[in-house]
């Protein structure tokens, strides 16, 4: 009886001995990896060669390809940049488990005689996933994606209602979920979740809003402007015109006017750049920035964000205007009242612009007074210009003198309660400036204009620079660091020749 476990023992050690030995003459090893498991269906290579394998597939998976999904359109993504990897470890695991409940190569090559093998055993690869990596990379994509809500406004210019438009942010904690949840395949595709951005402005407001009462309106002439200036002033207003300023929102001059570039209808004319009346796209659009914030004081508006123009300019008083630039200054109103407000910007006259309020009933009175605290002197730039007929003299710009100063507004509303603000503006003096030909004697100018207190002389290479160096020093003078108590140092006459200097000065431009 003893004889046949030995017999049976004898038996498969023989099927073993027998399998391996047809492996070794060309049949397939029932013992190798690739014949117990495979990773997405892909044969895994001999034990030794495992780690290295999983590295190489490591790379390929971070290049996979996956898409992060709009209603509108798809984004194409690497996984590498979405955080997700190959977890290396938990996979190498992972196929050791799957291998070791595949069957001891003895079973298999006595299954594999029999012709009962069971197919390999297909195991999904275990992934990491970078959070913050994610989180980068959506923090990039969601300008592509977010879309701004949009107020409902009344196009008073054609009659009709222009109704809101719900925005969108893109949600990126839940986007961060739906990833970690999501497939690993081979273009996986992951719903951006976003939240909803109402706008403050609805057609319903709308719908509420007597445009008959008048809060407050401002005009400005610019007749005796360059006439260049009126296609710009023209166009701002149309821009304007109609923008609803829903209860305790602000409006902002820059965004809804918009760049002022030739391909939105803006055209060149003077602009006030470094001291000097120079060419610019947009020249004229100050002034409706100016009738705006005008217009805002008497409505009693807060006012944010505002900035005197570098000199003070004809069509409104000191301490009413308000200078306005592409991504430097901006004019920022903040509507106070717990119901909408109607911008209504139009030229009434070839000649006039006009700007309202509308929506509530006036205040009964306003009252704007502006207080000079300190007076600067101006002086005469004479620039010798080689292209000039030998004895000819040009006055080029006007001077003018600088002031510091604060406004005061007072409002008596119509529930007889009365509201002031106080706000600083500071103009700064505009040297006069004459051209000059190579023979002119500096004697044959006329005298020095009131409040003018030196000459300085200079070219037009030196006068560019000039204006060039104060371009690039700054364009952020805020009038409220001032001390209107210490008077400007004046700057020294100038030798013939040289570069004036200016102590102390900053750059100002405007339109």
């Amino acid at each position: 009886m003893r004889a046949l476990p030995i017999l049976i023992a004898l038996g498969t050690a023989a099927v073993a001995a027998t399998a391996t030995g047809a492996w070794l003459f060309g049949r397939e090893n029932p013992c190798a990896n690739s014949a117990r498991a495979t990773l997405e269906d892909r044969a895994l290579p001999a034990t030794e060669e495992l780690a290295a394998w999983l590295g190489m597939r490591r790379g390929q998976l971070l290049e996979r390809t996956a898409y992060l999904e709009t209603p509108e359109r798809a984004y194409a993504i690497r996984f590498a940049d979405l955080g997700i990897d190959l977890d290396v470890t938990a996979t190498t695991q992972k196929l050791a488990a799957a291998l070791s409940a595949s069957g001891s190569c003895t079973s298999r090559a006595f299954q594999k005689l029999t012709s009962e093998v069971p197919p390999p055993v297909s195991v999904a690869p275990v992934f990491a996933f970078d959070r913050e990596r994610a989180r980068q990379t959506l923090e990039a994509i969601a300008p592509l994606v977010n879309e701004e809500a949009v107020d409902a406004r009344l196009d008073l210019l054609n009659h009709r209602r222009i109704d809101e438009h719900v925005g969108r942010e893109l949600d990126i904690d839940a986007t961060l979920e739906a990833i970690a949840r999501g497939a690993r395949d081979e273009g996986a595709t992951y719903g951006l979740v976003f939240r909803e951005i109402h706008p403050a402005v609805t057609s319903a407001m709308l719908a509420a809003v007597d445009v008959s009462q008048v809060l407050s309106a401002y005009e400005t002439d610019f007749s005796k402007l360059d006439p260049h200036r009126i296609p710009n002033i023209r166009r701002a207003a149309e821009l304007l015109n109609g923008t609803v300023i829903g209860p305790r929102e602000t409006l902002s001059f820059n965004k809804t006017v918009g760049p002022r570039v030739l391909e939105r209808g803006f055209t060149a004319a003077p602009v006030i750049i470094a001291d000097v009346m120079d060419e610019g796209v947009g020249g004229g659009v100050c002034q409706v920035a100016s009738t705006l914030h005008a217009a805002a004081r008497f409505a009693g508006l807060e006012v944010p964000d505002r900035r005197s123009h570098s000199r003070p300019i004809g069509y409104t008083p000191l301490g009413l205007d308000a200078v306005v630039l592409d991504e430097i200054q901006d004019l920022k109103l903040r509507n106070p009242y717990d119901t909408p407000l109607i911008v209504h910007a139009f030229l009434p006259t070839k000649t006039t612009l006009r700007v309202e309020f509308l929506g509530r009933p006036k205040p009964r009175s306003v009252r704007h007074s502006f207080k000079i605290e300190q007076h600067e002197t101006f002086h005469r730039i004479v620039v010798t210009r080689p292209d000039f007929p030998p004895k000819r003299i040009k006055k080029h710009q006007k001077g003018s003198p600088g002031y510091v100063g604060t406004s005061t507004v007072r409002i008596e509303h119509a529930n007889g309660k009365v509201s002031i603000q106080r706000y600083p503006s500071r103009y700064w003096p505009a040297p006069e400036i004459y051209w000059i030909g190579p023979e002119v004697d500096p004697s044959e100018l006329p005298p020095l204009p009131q409040h003018a207190t030196h000459v300085e002389y200079s070219d037009p290479q030196q006068l560019e620079a000039q204006r060039a160096a104060l371009l690039e020093a700054t364009n952020s003078v805020d009038p409220r660091t001032l001390d209107p108590r210490k008077s400007a140092r004046a700057p020294k006459a100038a030798a013939p020749g040289t570069t004036p200097q200016h102590p102390g000065r900053r750059t100002r431009a405007g339109n």
